[in-house]
């Protein structure tokens, strides 16, 4: 008899609770990862991301059959046909006991309950672990027995509870006794990654894998969580962890991030090392607000927006304003420089993300789910939850206690958080001979940047035109009776 790891987004052989109880159970062990393009495509899987997730499980395969622990990678185009793999798998490798971290989109929910029922009348429970969160998305309640759907309270008490219980690292995998190691078919990732057929310039520019990201996270430990409340908003510093793809994919645990930054906030040995540390752990807890709003109210998988009253706000379909927006030709260089980074990286600083998705969204005035959907197309760190928390917030749909006249203007978020324009002169090459401050507003140089494009739009009247289109939406909302469409 044997016991079964499935893999999905945890790729790692550390702080893995799936693995630890599949060894702890003293049968033999083996792993499986279900290989699914058809669902990367379902779900707009960027390209970089692919690369990222196929190269960590190259990796992950070495380490584990170091261990004696088979990982096959199985085909398997969608979810739908998940079932069937495992069963079929299952029954010929004499499973009996399934181990995976929980996932908790909706299609994820539907496929693993699809699974547990089919496996069921074969005798093999499915065991799941929440290692892909601090805290369990249905944990915490509000004094009405309600899921928070406001991160403040959320993470006060996100807070108390990692107080009264820190996360635990599993100790670290043993191979078993008599067990020898075994060697990793990774033909199958090979082949999906030459189809990828990604130039070397963007994949050099990351590095896969459990190794990696365990390396990432102590030197940023060591060398920039200090500075973190200081420096993170500024995209031309290197203030921030970049450990949004790792965390994502799984090759380094919540667990472990958060058992780190804790150790730097009780020492404080650098200046503002607490506070830094603090605000980190904040980033972690917005990270699990968004997933237990993404468990809590699973509509919003489907595409609704958080606020019901706001489906119904009329907004622009304007595609050739959108094709500038992607390309970074809107005119307005914090925002242009912001997505050429995307387009260029597969990756974008996170005060860069809430200036573009705002733009979009209030000042294009264009649905925030086409934004949605090309971050998603784009982005090495990928992550549902966390992208479609963003893309709300911004536009003022989802789970956000400030109203929806709250517009970032691209100019002061661009003379405040990159006043020499340093970030902007390095994505926009036809604004780095602008003087000064002059980078901030080109237009009002256009002979020294003849080849940057106009703005696509005024910014005048931005907040009175959004405000008008969300009360029309709000009157149409009430006077249908309160209900969504």
């Amino acid at each position: 008899m044997t016991a079964l790891v499935w893999y999905r987004n945890d790729l790692r052989a550390q702080d893995h609770q799936a693995l630890s109880a599949a060894l702890g159970s003293k049968q033999p062990v083996r792993a499986v990862y279900l290989l699914s393009p058809g669902q990367w495509d379902r779900h707009q899987v960027a390209p970089i991301r692919r690369w990222y997730v196929l190269a960590s499980l190259h990796e992950l395969g070495e380490t584990l059959g170091k261990l004696g622990i088979p990982l096959d990678i199985l085909p398997c185009d969608t979810f739908d046909e998940a079932p069937a793999v495992l069963a079929a798998y299952c029954r010929d490798r004499q499973i009996r006991a399934l181990f995976c971290t929980r996932e908790y989109p909706l299609n994820e929910l539907r496929r693993d309950r699809a699974v547990a029922d089919t496996l069921r009348p074969l005798g093999i429970e499915l065991q799941g672990f929440d290692d892909a969160v601090i805290i369990p998305p249905r944990a915490l309640k509000t004094g009405q027995g309600t899921p928070y759907t406001v991160f403040t309270p959320y993470r006060r008490r996100w807070d108390e509870c990692l107080a009264e219980a820190p996360p635990s690292l599993p100790p670290a995998p043993k191979k078993p006794a008599g067990v020898a190691p075994v060697t990793f078919d990774a033909r199958a990732l090979d082949a999906q990654i030459r189809l990828l057929d990604l130039p070397d310039t963007l994949t050099g520019l990351w590095q896969p894998g459990e190794k990696a990201a365990q390396k990432q996270l102590q030197q940023f430990a060591d060398d920039r969580l200090a500075d973190y409340r200081r420096d993170r908003d500024f995209p031309a510093l290197p203030g921030t962890s970049l450990l949004s793809t790792a965390l994502s994919a799984g090759t380094v645990s919540p667990a472990r991030c958060v058992t780190l930054a804790r150790a730097v906030q009780r020492a404080g040995s650098k200046a503002g090392g607490k506070e830094g540390a603090t605000t980190w752990l904040s980033e972690i807890a917005w990270r699990d607000f968004y997933r237990q709003i993404m468990a809590n109210f699973p509509h919003l998988a489907w595409g609704a927006p958080f606020r019901p009253e706001t489906g119904y706000v009329q907004w622009s379909r304007d595609e050739q304003l959108f094709q500038a927006w992607c390309e970074g030709r809107t005119g307005y260089p914090l925002v242009d420089a912001a997505m050429r980074q995307l387009n260029s990286t597969g990756w974008m600083h996170n005060r860069l993300r809430m200036v573009s998705a705002m733009f979009l969204s209030k000042n294009l005035f264009i649905d925030w789910r086409w934004g949605e959907s090309y971050f998603m197309q784009q982005l090495i760190d990928g992550d549902f939850a966390a992208n479609n928390g963003g893309w709300q917030w911004s536009a003022s749909t989802g789970t956000d206690a400030a109203p929806y006249f709250r517009v970032f203007s691209p100019i002061r978020q661009s003379e405040r958080f990159d006043p020499d324009g340093t970030f902007i002169r390095q994505q926009v090459p036809a604004l780095r001979d602008l003087p000064g401050k002059q980078i901030h507003q080109p237009w009002k140089a256009p002979l020294l940047a003849p080849d940057y494009p106009a703005p696509v739009v005024s910014l005048e009247g931005v907040r009175d035109r959004v405000t008008a289109a969300f009360k029309a939406a709000k009157n149409i909302h009430d006077s249908a009776g309160g209900a969504s469409r």
